[in-house]
């Protein structure tokens, strides 16, 4: 099965929610962590990376750089 690009970045920004919510911090879905200043949502978005890369060797940052060439 081929992931698109924005797949991988939705699956990305879910797994952020996850993670977020085991620490008590909410956030609308559909949020995108990728896009935040807030620390927090940083360093989830930063664990959400690095569980796709683990899991799947896909970096999210790299889909993410592909879109921004669609744009």
């Amino acid at each position: 099965m081929t992931r698109s690009n924005q797949f991988i970045v939705d699956q990305t920004n879910e797994l952020a929610r996850i993670f977020a919510s085991i620490e008590g911090y909410g956030v609308e879905e559909g949020h995108c962590f990728e896009d935040s200043n807030n620390l927090r949502e940083i360093k989830y978005w930063g664990l959400a990376r690095a569980a796709q890369i683990l899991l799947t060797n896909t970096d999210p940052d790299d889909a993410l750089a592909e879109l921004e060439q669609l744009e």
